[in-house]
Parts: C-alpha cells; sequence; structure tokens
C-alpha cells in the first residue's frame, strides 16, 4: 500500500519554564486498501471529491480535540493527484501533550454538484474515502524536530465495474454500478473473503481478531462469533456471529462468515469495506 503526504498539521508543547519552540510540520500519510483498487488505488476516480474532513480525537475517550473541513478549490481527476499534490488541509493548535488519533473523509458531491459538503460531513453517504489513524503519542514527536509523519489507510468507496477503457473507479461508477446512497457495506477479508491469512503472529491476524496458528495460517475456526468466524444458515436461522456482526458471504451460499458493517466503524488491518451487491450478500433465513 502507498502513502504519500496529503494533510499537514501543527505540533506545540509550549512549555512554561522555557522559551516556546517552533512549531513541528507533521504530515498525514494516506495509504489505501483493496476497494480503492487492487493495487496502489491512484487511479481512483476522484473528479467529484469535493472536499476533505479531518479530526483528531483524543485517545481513548474519542472527543474531538480539532476538526477542520476543507472545500477543493481545484477538483483532482484521480486519487494519485491528490496525494502527490500541496497539502489541503493545515489545521492548527494541537498540542503535543495527548495521544491522538487522526480520522479524514473525502466528500463527494456526485449528483449534487456544488453542494456544500462541509455543512453535511457527518453524512456516510457523501463519503468518498475515509480511514482512520492508530493512536499516536505526539509527547513522543515532541524533541525529534523536522517533518514527521503519521499513517493512515483509507478504504474508498467500492465502486468497480468493467468498463471500454478498462477498470474503472469511484466518481465514474457513482449512480451507474455503484449506488450514489452508500449500500449496507461489511469490513471482509482483502483478498479472496479469505480469513485463513497468512500470519506472524496474532496482531497479524486482523489486529488480533483470530489467532495465528503455528502453521503460518489465521484461525478460521474458533467460535467466537467475532470477524471471519464461521457462520451458516441452519434450520432456517443464522447461527454464529455475536451481537454487532453480520453473516455475510458470496451470493447464493448458506455458508460465511462474521463482518462489522462499515463505514462508519473503520476496517482493522486485513479487511476492507466492501458493499453489498459486489459479490457480497447477507447470508439470512429465507
Amino acid at each position: 500500500m502507498r502513502a504519500l503526504a496529503l494533510l499537514v498539521t501543527a505540533l506545540c508543547a509550549c512549555p512554561t519554564e522555557a522559551p516556546p519552540r517552533p512549531p513541528i510540520s507533521l504530515s498525514l500519510q494516506l495509504g489505501t486498501r483493496q476497494s480503492c483498487g487492487v493495487f496502489s488505488g491512484l487511479d481512483y476516480d476522484t473528479s467529484c471529491l469535493s472536499a476533505v474532513y479531518v479530526a483528531v480525537r483524543d485517545f481513548p475517550s474519542r472527543q474531538i480535540v480539532v476538526e477542520q473541513c476543507t472545500t477543493l478549490s481545484v477538483r483532482k481527476a484521480e486519487l494519485g493527484d491528490l496525494l502527490r499534490g500541496e497539502p489541503v488541509v493545515d489545521l492548527q493548535g494541537l498540542s503535543a501533550n495527548r495521544t491522538v488519533t487522526f480520522e479524514v473523509r473525502g466528500l463527494h458531491d456526485k449528483g449534487d454538484d456544488g453542494a456544500d459538503r462541509c455543512a453535511d460531513f457527518f453524512q456516510d453517504d457523501h463519503w468518498l474515502f475515509w480511514g482512520e489513524s492508530d493512536a499516536v503519542d505526539l509527547a513522543a514527536f515532541d524533541d525529534k524536530g523536522g517533518n514527521l509523519l503519521v499513517r493512515i489507510v483509507v478504504d474508498c468507496r467500492d465502486c468497480a465495474f468493467a468498463c471500454a477503457a478498462g477498470d474503472c473507479f469511484g466518481c465514474e461508477a457513482l449512480g451507474n454500478t455503484c449506488p450514489a446512497a452508500l449500500p449496507d457495506s461489511f469490513c471482509v477479508p482483502g483478498v479472496s473473503f479469505e480469513c485463513d491469512k497468512q500470519c506472524n503472529d496474532d496482531d497479524d491476524c486482523f489486529e488480533g481478531a483470530r489467532t495465528c496458528l503455528p502453521s503460518g495460517k489465521c484461525d478460521t475456526q474458533e467460535p467466537t462469533g467475532g470477524l471471519c468466524s464461521p457462520c451458516a444458515l441452519v434450520d432456517g436461522a443464522v447461527d454464529g456471529c455475536g451481537e454487532g456482526f453480520t453473516c455475510v458471504g458470496p451470493p447464493g451460499s448458506t455458508q460465511g462468515f462474521c463482518a462489522e458493517s462499515c463505514p462508519q466503524r473503520f476496517c482493522v488491518q486485513g479487511t476492507r469495506c466492501n458493499r453489498i451487491g459486489n459479490n457480497l450478500d447477507v447470508i439470512a433465513p429465507p
């Protein structure tokens, strides 16, 4: 997953016993998951992207510390153009005396050209891409100086379809083969819906949701009811998933695995936000 600088913020400790030090430049870098394209996602169509929202949340309370929504003065044709361009958001007044997470959302106005998306950034129907960083201890950056980086891996609106020019992603598909309003979507394994992905430790198994077996594969049989647990339609009822999880799988199947809905809940590493109807269906009683 490729990560390039997108956003810049300022970080200042402002100690009382010594003169304030200059603010540190803190860049947020975006990497892409498979929902943004099979490879780097840089050709994902962003011509309908009209604004970018960034929030800094206190960890672990998740209270918003700083937030900003910026309307783009110049549209970018592809995600790669946005990532390679100049920073589009400048957050000020962020203290180094915090542990925080960084959240980013790209907002589209397809079908409602020129709408002020910053006025309704919370509407996930308008999200074109979204992501969140791991928790970051800003105090650890305070004495390092220079240009520091925080990585955010984003999911994109899953809008791939075949067209005359080849694979098309994003804005071109919105309102065509991809609904403009966000349909039900779920965090599913990023490669062929395989839960038994290769691993070195439990962290590699969807951030610890599964156990890494001695064979070097994530365990798919733990009956926990959580992410990637097996589930099935049995005697007219769905069995196998715990609270907050839904049994999903290939269309027409009676067996699948448990997944959480997205994008309001950000997908964990190893999964992507896949919409219903894109080779994915909810396994439910007839």
